[in-house]
């Protein structure tokens, strides 16, 4: 029944039996206002985690000329996606919007982009690949295969360069959970670029729908990335397994770094 239903309501959105489509979270900070407004309680320290749904126009742009349809997630956004391109459904805003079909839609997804929020746990549940642009920098999931990941740019603000990956830790930022950190040790968080952010959703469709394999240069690169960041966790421990050793954020590292900016920002692999 549950199927035969979310068929019913994709074909109300437009989409036929054998369309596919990506589901596109990004946060704004809209829905934890909504559902307890700042006189209750300073959410300014969750301020980091915001993006610009605007920086995803470009990506999802791309996917829809590769032959997906794209739903906008949210039960509450702070503004609607500025595209009138009829594949991508701003489904935060739409009156079809319910929770069975936000459970329906991450798990029968080709793939979910997010930022790193509450609903990508559902495309993660039902073992959906994740496009994934999260902070902070240590808590990147690097467990699953099915994870390709970006972060934000991290900028020394009194010198205006960007840190490196194991600066990243070594500033004490990696580990980062309230703005006023980042502000405090002088450290700006800068978007993706919108080109860098479509890089990451080809690479995910080449990766995942493609089966693309990666030239022996690209693979250099990502075990850079590997073993950099597997050094750093080691080096820079993550505060719970200070309190409880046994307690291990990361394992083995499964996942991928966008291969695109790995190639073009060689420097930040230091």
């Amino acid at each position: 029944e549950e199927e035969i239903l979310g068929k019913k309501m994709l074909k109300k959105f437009g989409l036929e039996d054998n369309d596919k489509f990506v589901c596109l979270a990004v946060r704004d900070g809209a829905y934890q206002l909504r559902k307890m407004p700042s006189r209750f309680n300073d959410w300014s320290y969750h301020d980091y985690r915001h993006f610009n749904i605007d920086n995803f126009i470009l990506a999802a742009e791309e996917l829809t000329k590769k032959g997906y349809f794209v739903f906008r997630m949210g039960v509450v956004q702070k503004k609607p996606i500025n595209s009138n391109n009829k594949k991508i459904i701003d489904y935060a805003f739409s009156n079809l919007r319910n929770d069975f079909m936000d459970v329906y839609l991450g798990a029968k997804c080709s793939f979910c982009i997010s930022t790193g929020l509450g609903f990508d746990y559902v495309p993660y549940i039902f073992r959906r690949p994740i496009a994934l642009i999260s902070l902070p920098f240590g808590d990147l999931r690097t467990n699953s295969e099915k994870c390709l990941l970006l972060t934000s740019h991290h900028v020394l603000k009194k010198e205006e360069r960007k840190l490196s990956l194991s600066e990243i830790f070594s500033h004490g930022v990696a580990y980062a959970y309230d703005t006023k950190d980042f502000v405090e040790k002088g450290i700006e968080l800068k978007d993706c670029t919108s080109d860098e952010i479509k890089d990451l959703v080809i690479e995910m469709v080449e990766l995942f729908e493609f089966n693309k394999k990666l030239s022996f240069e690209e693979e250099k690169l990502q075990n850079t990335f590997k073993n950099l960041f597997a050094s750093n966790i080691k080096r820079f421990k993550y505060y719970r397994e200070i309190k409880n050793p046994p307690n291990k954020m990361h394992g083995q590292i499964r996942a991928r770094f966008c291969t695109k900016f790995l190639r073009e920002n060689k420097d930040w692999l230091k």
